[in-house]
């Protein structure tokens, strides 16, 4: 019976590949490409969404939150989703345009 060859770090490839001078060590969280770094509003969001401000009864914001909790979705989700769903029942033919000027 032959007897198993001892491991040797050195010549296992992984020394050589963790001091390779070819390829410099990546530290921390990969780069995420799709995020916008030029727009002070949607610093650190994706180019589709932005940041909103509403204000709101006390009493809603606890129940949405206690909805997002219950649905295992963050607040940003459920808002979206509850959002889309009362939009899809809208008609567009019915809406108005806005001005550019009007916040």
């Amino acid at each position: 019976m032959a007897s198993k060859p001892k491991f040797n770090l050195e010549n296992s490839g992984l020394f050589n590949q963790a001091e390779s001078p070819e390829e410099p060590k990546k530290i921390g969280r990969p780069r995420n490409d799709r995020i916008v770094r030029d727009n002070p509003v949607q610093e650190g969001l994706t180019a589709e969404y932005t940041r909103a401000t509403f204000i709101v009864e006390v009493e809603l914001l606890e129940k949405l939150k206690d909805h997002a909790y219950t649905e295992r979705l963050s607040l940003k989700d459920l808002i979206n989703k509850i959002l889309k769903e009362y939009l899809e029942t809208v008609d567009e033919k019915t809406l108005l345009r806005r001005p550019d000027n009007w916040r």
